[in-house]
């Protein structure tokens, strides 16, 4: 198994002045960053393509990309997405330097499903001890995501996945011919790491994410399927609906939000007894107070 062990000991030692730093492995970090700043600052556009990273993301997320419609993009949208690929190249190095076995990084891939090439690019193949390849995925995540998602392990990951990550890595894996290894997160606030291990056994995960990766491109390469929305959840408190009408999880964190609801309105969450609550979107707001 891959011990997180390996990379603590490289911190600690690094903590105390021990380490003599590779130049071999300063290059390929300083390397990845600046592919990195080129693919953020220089972006260009290249039209919709079904890829393995996106396709296990909500169907109607696909098809409003497809159909070219515009998404809400602020100006630090792009600077996250630059923190994330600079915390992941730093993860790349921390894992080199403590001595992981890495196959292969930033691996090209292809997979045909039902006539159609999917591409993507695997993050990680690390051999462990026992001589076993996996393909890990490499996340950095914010506190949230790490105390109540990540660390809560694989099972209570495939039971919210709204950015389809459990398809990702499967497909990476599908791919490549091995297992999928899990996630190596890295928590963007504290610094701390951790392997969410996938298990062994994957056949049954990997038969139901392909054959949904095939609904999906099946839907995908239709011209005619439209985009259908989630039905708004009514906001209950003490058992009693309050009359207003909340957006699902799925449409909050929507870069097309707007488009299926331009009315939403944004409000701190009424049911909430905090000093500061926070903000969750309404489609209906017809009370303030409870």
């Amino acid at each position: 198994m891959i011990s997180l062990l390996n990379v603590q000991d490289f911190l600690l030692k690094a903590v105390r002045g021990e380490t003599n730093l590779s130049p071999n492995y300063l290059e390929l970090f300083k390397n990845e960053c600046e592919e990195s700043l080129k693919k953020q600052m220089s972006r260009k556009e290249e039209g919709f393509r079904i890829r393995m990273s996106g396709l296990g993301r909500p169907l109607c997320q696909l098809i409003a990309e497809r159909d070219g419609v515009e998404q809400e993009m602020d100006y630090n949208s792009l600077l996250r997405f630059l923190f994330g690929d600079i915390t992941e190249a730093i993860m790349m190095y921390v894992l080199r330097e403590s001595g992981i076995n890495i196959v292969e990084a930033q691996k090209p891939v292809s997979l045909e499903l039902d006539g159609h090439l999917i591409n993507g690019t695997l993050d990680v193949i690390i051999e462990d001890e026992l001589g076993q390849k996996k393909v890990w995925d490499i996340k950095s995540s914010s506190e949230w995501a790490f105390r109540y998602k990540y660390k809560q392990g694989y099972d209570a990951m495939k039971e919210s996945d709204l950015f389809g990550y459990l398809m990702q890595g499967h497909l990476y894996a599908e791919a490549t011919g091995l297992l999928f290894g899990g996630w190596i997160v890295i928590n963007k606030s504290s610094g701390e790491i951790l392997f969410v291990e996938a298990p062994e056994w994957q056949d049954e995960d990997r038969a139901y994410y392909l054959k949904e990766a095939r609904e999906k491109i099946k839907a995908l390469t239709d011209p005619s399927t439209k985009i259908k929305k989630y039905e708004p959840q009514f906001e209950i408190h003490k058992k009693e609906k309050t009359g207003n009408k909340l957006l699902p999880k799925e449409c909050s964190l929507c870069s097309f939000r707007n488009h299926c609801w331009p009315d939403a309105i944004l409000y701190d969450k009424v049911t909430s007894a905090a000093k500061n609550p926070q903000k969750v979107w309404y489609t209906t707001l017809k009370t303030t107070e409870v």
